[in-house]
């Protein structure tokens, strides 16, 4: 056999080498689309998007088509027909393939999944931390001001987010100063155990009765104590109780009861002593700024506000009407974070407190 041909004999086995390479490859290639697709539409199900996707090869490369349920066509424009939130889903699983197949050392997820609704909100993080391809052996730094994920991953379903286990950190900013604390399970309580803890723990007299009234609040309990509570904190010199017929003055018998229930959380309550705290205008102004925890300033400025409003000025009510509705008992959650611990009260807030505060 000439030399020629022994070149060619030896390139036909390197060439259904090659093929044979090839072929295993396709396969690969064949058996990850598969996988990759029958894991977007597990979790477009899952979320409750009435979409799937079908990976179809073409000239030189892939190409995902969207589907929706009530077509049997793929939708040639889906950005004319996805939502905001549905557009964010895909973006958020594609963006979670590149990083598999880029592997870089740190992906970061900036607020991924605030924007969604609860049910929406886990099926994401199930798929981004939980599928078969996910991110779970990757390094994930994921940031948000949303106290759910950390709920659900730190206690609520903490079993499902175990290899490896997270962890989840509270970062807060003061006069250009970031803390971190770390959230462990102990810290996520329900709103009553906060209110029970701070009623038994804290110190100032005022801030003990707010949290003790929405201690009775959460648990539905509306009775004397309540009232008694109610009207301390808007300084009524008699405690009135609401009624039917409009808020009428206690009676001494119920004002009695009223404060042995109290006295069974707070054992030295004594309302002429700290109404005399909240009408003295000096005394609300020393608590508000000797005290370092931003949720508490919002409360004494509140109730500073409402009392000793008819004595002030001022440009306000934006910031007025964003301390009453914010930080308040309708918009906590069930579970959250002590805010003694955690302080979530922006420190721009506090500062324009501090400033209306300084110039009453």
């Amino acid at each position: 056999m000439g030399p020629i041909n022994l070149q060619l004999y030896d390139l036909t086995k390197v060439v259904g080498e090659l093929k044979g390479r090839v072929n295993k490859h396709k396969a690969q290639i064949a058996k990850s689309i598969v996988e990759n697709q029958k894991s977007i539409n597990g979790f477009l199900k899952t979320a409750g998007y009435k979409y799937t996707v079908v990976i179809k090869p073409e000239a030189d490369s892939y190409k995902m088509k969207l589907v929706h349920q009530d077509y049997t066509e793929h939708i040639e424009t889906a950005s004319k027909f996805l939502s905001y939130g549905e557009r964010n889903a895909f973006a958020l699983v594609l963006f979670m393939h590149q990083v598999l197949s880029e592997k870089p050392d740190l992906a970061v997820l900036d607020d991924p999944v605030s924007s969604f609704d609860k049910t929406k909100k886990f099926a994401i993080l199930n798929e981004l931390f939980r599928g078969k391809a996910s991110l779970r052996d990757n390094t994930v730094l994921m940031l948000t001001h949303d106290i759910e994920p950390a709920i659900d991953i730190i206690r609520g379903v903490k079993g499902l987010f175990q290899h490896p286990r997270p962890t989840a950190h509270f970062l807060s900013s003061r006069a250009g100063v970031v803390s971190e604390t770390e959230i462990k399970e102990s810290d996520i309580q329900t709103f009553a155990q906060v209110c029970s803890a701070n009623v038994q723990y804290l110190g100032d007299e005022v801030i003990k009765c707010i949290y003790l009234r929405r201690h009775f609040e959460i648990h539905d309990d509306f009775g004397e104590e309540y009232n008694c509570l109610a009207s301390l904190l808007k300084a009524r010199a008699i405690p009135t109780i609401r009624t039917a017929h409009g808020d009428i003055a206690m009676t001494a018998v119920e004002i009695a009861k009223a404060e042995l229930g109290i006295k069974k959380m707070i054992p030295n309550f004594d309302y002429p002593a700290v109404l005399a705290i909240i009408n003295d205008k000096s005394e609300m102004k020393r608590r508000f700024q000797s005290s370092t925890i931003g949720y508490d300033k919002l409360q004494l400025f509140r109730i500073y506000k409402q009392v000793h409003a008819s004595q002030e000025g001022g440009d306000d009510d934006i910031l007025q009407k964003f301390v009453n509705e914010s930080f308040h008992i309708e918009n906590e959650y069930v579970m959250q974070l002590n805010p003694h611990k955690f302080d979530n009260v922006p420190d721009y807030v506090v500062q324009e407190c501090d400033r209306l505060m300084s110039i009453s």
